[in-house]
């Protein structure tokens, strides 16, 4: 009888520590998970209305016209019908103060993901096509233009750490080994200034090589690995003596290279006492 006392007991201290270890194992577990939780990234409303405001304003100061007719090589048509593409900047404008409906058609009007020409991106693109813009003027107006403030279908948005609701030293009491990744976000090309779909998302290699030159890429770097807030920067360098357009700092870059050879994007995150960086090649023939 004693013998079978003994055996239960055993049993039941060798179950409690099997369940303790079980619940040790599964909280670490569930910690390392929680850290890497991402989510996508949007504009708020109010600050995708200060961009095409931004936008408003640029469009505005330079006077840009819609050219609303194309060539037969699909250029846009500078002697054909115009209106002043400030009167498709403020629609899209009061649009974006109305309700939901209202605000899908204002975000479709500024990036036509589906490819389709006559967006307001586009627009602006032409402007440079037919030489009323340059190049680097192309692409300051349109990083102004936030990421979208939905979920916009055919567009990958970047995503970002959930912030956790963390105590005392993030640095020390976090294991905190960073990684960057570097997405497409979005591309627009000649000749009418359409998005391109194939080419955005995550490159394999961070590389893109024998693309042709006038197209406007957007790049959004994104970390995974360590819950702290760190600081980004950016860096872009061309070929010696080329011609491009590039704004942007921190984790999100334009370029709109035209002459041939290999551009570099670097970003570099400094978070805790380390510091990553990661390099996007991108080759135009």
């Amino acid at each position: 009888m004693k013998t079978l006392i003994y055996r239960f007991i055993t049993a039941l201290v060798v179950g409690a520590i099997m369940m303790v270890s079980c619940k040790k194992n599964l909280n670490s577990d569930n910690s390392n998970h929680q850290q890497e939780q991402t989510r996508p990234v949007y504009s708020t409303i109010d600050e995708f209305k200060r961009g095409i405001a931004q936008v408003l304003n640029f469009v505005q100061s330079y006077r840009i016209t819609a050219y609303l007719d194309t060539l037969p090589n699909g250029y846009p048509d500078k002697n054909g019908r115009k209106v002043a593409l400030s009167q498709f900047a403020s629609s899209i404008l009061e649009k974006l103060g109305g309700d939901q409906h209202q605000i899908e058609s204002a975000v479709y009007d500024v990036f036509h993901f589906d490819e389709a020409t006559f967006s307001l991106i586009s627009f602006l693109y032409k402007a440079y096509l037919v030489g009323d813009i340059s190049a680097q003027t192309l692409v300051t107006i349109v990083s102004q233009i936030p990421l979208p403030p939905i979920p916009v279908a055919n567009f990958q948005p970047p995503v970002e750490m959930i912030a956790l609701n963390l105590g005392g030293d993030c640095c020390t009491e976090n294991v905190c080994d960073p990684k960057i990744k570097i997405l497409v976000t979005w591309t627009y090309k000649p000749a009418c200034g359409n998005y391109e779909k194939k080419t955005s998302g995550y490159a394999a290699k961070n590389t893109l090589t024998h693309m042709s030159g006038g197209k406007m890429y957007r790049f959004d770097a994104e970390v995974t690995g360590c819950p702290c807030p760190g600081t980004w920067t950016s860096k872009v360098e061309a070929p010696a003596g080329a011609s491009y357009g590039t704004s942007g700092s921190g984790k999100t870059v334009t370029v709109l290279p035209v002459s041939s050879g290999t551009y570099t994007i670097t970003f570099t995150y400094k978070v805790c006492d380390k510091e990553v960086s990661q390099t996007f090649t991108l080759t135009i023939d």
